[in-house]
């Protein structure tokens, strides 16, 4: 005959060790918080400035393509690029350079700390034109070299569009060729 051998008894986690796993998650998720807010910015600050790449470089090929000034303007009712810009050829622009054109491309920022200034040699407006050659230009008529910054929650990259249209992006503090004190963003 086999030895007796007592019924083990299963047993689940009390509510004092689940209480206990609860507070160390909320620790950490606490501590880690801040790390993820950043890494969503930096994320947000980077998706936004390759877009805006994208359309200037879109909008300089286009340009060429069709040997026909191409104009990069905010959105209708926007006076600045934070909530996105739109691409239209400037013979289907109104005649005061509004809104008026059919765009041909498109780009909407839905993240509302995103926020675009535009230090150029223009200052105040927030349109520019490349010509049919690739230059970029200002609604006035001459060269356009601009500095794109590009800003969320302290984080920063600046897109440079030099006269002859060609972009460079970088990121102060990385970049050690990446001039320009950080822009101060508003609260």
């Amino acid at each position: 005959m086999a030895p007796y051998r007592p019924r083990r008894a299963w047993r689940g986690a009390t509510l004092a060790e689940l209480l206990t796993c609860l507070a160390v998650l909320a620790i950490l998720a606490a501590a880690a918080w801040p790390s993820w807010q950043r890494l969503l910015a930096r994320h947000q600050v980077e998706l936004a400035t390759d877009r805006l790449a994208g359309s200037l470089a879109l909008a300089r090929a286009t340009a060429v393509a069709r040997r026909e000034d191409v104009i990069l303007s905010p959105l209708p009712g926007g006076a600045a690029l934070d909530r996105g810009w739109r691409l239209s050829l400037a013979s289907a622009q109104a005649p005061a350079g509004g809104h008026a054109g059919h765009a041909f491309a498109v780009v909407e920022m839905r993240d509302a700390c995103l926020r675009i200034g535009l230090r150029s040699t223009a200052p105040g407006n927030h349109t520019l034109r490349m010509t049919a050659v690739g230059y970029s230009r200002s609604e006035q008529g001459g060269f356009l070299a601009a500095t794109f910054a590009v800003t969320c929650r302290g984080e920063q990259r600046l897109l440079k569009l030099g006269a002859h249209g060609r972009v460079r992006i970088c990121t102060p503090g990385q970049d050690a060729d990446c001039d320009g004190p950080p822009q101060a963003e508003p609260p």
